[in-house]
């Protein structure tokens, strides 16, 4: 019940501020619109206002701004200049940006928020080592000591870290770490000539440093993976593979990642009862060309650790806007990298989740409470903004590039080619809506 009233929240509200941005653009602009809906499919509940009918339909998966259009209907002389597709070029453009654009303004508002009220800050405390071969001595770093400055500069979280790390590595190929462990400062330099030689994305965590432990329990399994297909489930407690005693998730990993399509014998604790799977890991290659193994499963974040390696900071109503900015450029970014590692397969097309995934996400963040309630919907929301982006036609994305054409032609592009590009369009959204709605299945019934 808790995920389905948190779905229902998240896609009304969500809904409300992306078609209610159409809205908005297209009264600023005078076009005649004749229907707000949240939902599509039969009307359930309607009234008529004073410019034009609101209503709530039946299918709670998106929502529409009808507006009046001659290539929908006709339309009488004296309202022909009110209708959408009589309008100059430019305003169709900003009318169909003005749906993400308020799904961006909703998420940067969403975080400025937060930013106020009090977010959850990682120190940039080494809880945990799986040390790349390119760095010697990466083991002398103790674990539970703090990291307080890289290459001179101050840093107080880990984000910080991270983000130092990358400015000041990129001209000296050194990493010279002052930590703090035991109340004693001392200072550890490492030569990183031959990591940056071989490696593609450097980072702190690429380098196999933490700032938080990994349990051997499985948190999630993507659908139709090996884990799903020879019966791992989450929450399982990896105990041993092939009698090798289990000490760390990495164990796990690289046991794995050395034996594709291979049969190894998991001992897993389930539900408290001890039991044993085989697994044949799937074989793929990796960035180099190399043949892994690979069953797709992930780890639990302990938990415990993670809260007592972090603080809450609270911004000013000045600083809050940075955080916030920086909060919607990161969440963007991280959106179109896996959105751009789909499109590579490096990421399966299994992790792209419908209404069950935003549902089971909507329960457990309302279960958490109304800040990571708040932080999901700033996510889905710029999410949404993406994807709208897209330039695909029936999307906003799409007639973005199709009114920019014809900004720059000085016509529009003929009424045939429309129409079968919106096919093409249709088609696609349909099939990612169906892959959704299908992964949705599979996880569902663990598949």
């Amino acid at each position: 019940m808790l995920s389905l009233i948190g779905f229902l929240l998240v896609i009304g509200i969500l809904v409300v501020v992306h078609e209610y941005g159409h809205y908005f653009f297209a009264r600023l602009f005078k076009v005649k619109v004749i229907c707000f809906s949240i939902g599509f499919g039969p009307k359930l509940i309607k009234w008529q206002g004073k410019h034009n009918q609101w209503c709530i339909s039946a299918i709670p998966l998106g929502g529409y701004v009808q507006m009046l259009d001659e290539r929908e209907a006709p339309v009488a002389p004296e309202l022909q200049p009110m209708a959408y597709n009589n309008k100059p070029a430019w305003q169709k453009l900003l009318i169909a940006f003005a749906g993400p654009l308020f799904n961006i303004l909703f998420a940067f508002f969403a975080y400025y928020i937060m930013g106020i009220y009090g977010v959850y800050n990682l120190r940039p405390t080494v809880q945990t080592l799986n040390p790349t071969p390119l760095v010697q001595n990466l083991k002398a770093i103790p674990l539970g000591s703090t990291i307080t400055a890289i290459n001179q500069h101050q840093v107080s979280t880990w984000n910080e870290a991270e983000n130092t790390f990358e400015q000041t590595t990129t001209k000296q190929k050194t990493l010279n770490l002052t930590l703090k462990y035991q109340d004693k400062e001392s200072n550890l330099s490492f030569n990183l000539d031959k990591y940056f030689a071989n490696s593609d994305n450097p980072s702190l965590s690429d380098l196999g440093i933490y700032p938080f432990k990994y349990l051997n329990t499985i948190s999630y399994i993507e659908p139709q993976s090996a884990a799903a297909r020879d019966g791992l489930r989450e929450q399982d407690q990896i105990l041993a593979i092939n009698n090798q005693k289990i000490t760390s998730w990495f164990e796990v990993s690289q046991i794995i990642r050395s034996s594709p399509s291979e049969k190894l014998k998991f001992a897993v604790l389930r539900d408290k009862q001890p039991l044993e799977l085989t697994i044949i890991p799937d074989s793929s290659n990796d960035d180099n060309g190399q043949l892994i193994g690979k069953v797709g499963i992930m780890p639990t974040l302990d938990s415990q650790l993670l809260v007592q390696n972090s603080y809450i900071q609270h911004y000013t109503l000045l600083t809050s806007l940075s955080y916030a900015y920086k909060a919607c450029v990161g969440m963007a970014q991280s959106n179109l990298t896996m959105l751009y590692y789909m499109l590579q397969g490096k990421v399966s097309w299994h992790n792209l989740g419908g209404p069950v995934s935003i549902a089971k996400a909507s329960g457990a963040a309302l279960h958490q409470g109304v800040k990571a309630f708040v932080d999901l919907m700033a996510l889905i929301s710029l999410s949404l903004a993406i994807m709208n982006l897209l330039p695909i036609p029936t999307l906003d994305g799409g007639h973005i590039l199709l009114y920019t054409i014809e900004l720059l032609r000085g016509r529009p592009i003929d009424l045939k080619t429309q129409q079968f590009l919106f096919t093409i369009g249709l088609i696609l959204v349909l099939t990612f809506t169906s892959l959704a709605l299908y992964n949705d299945f599979l996880k569902l019934f663990n598949l």
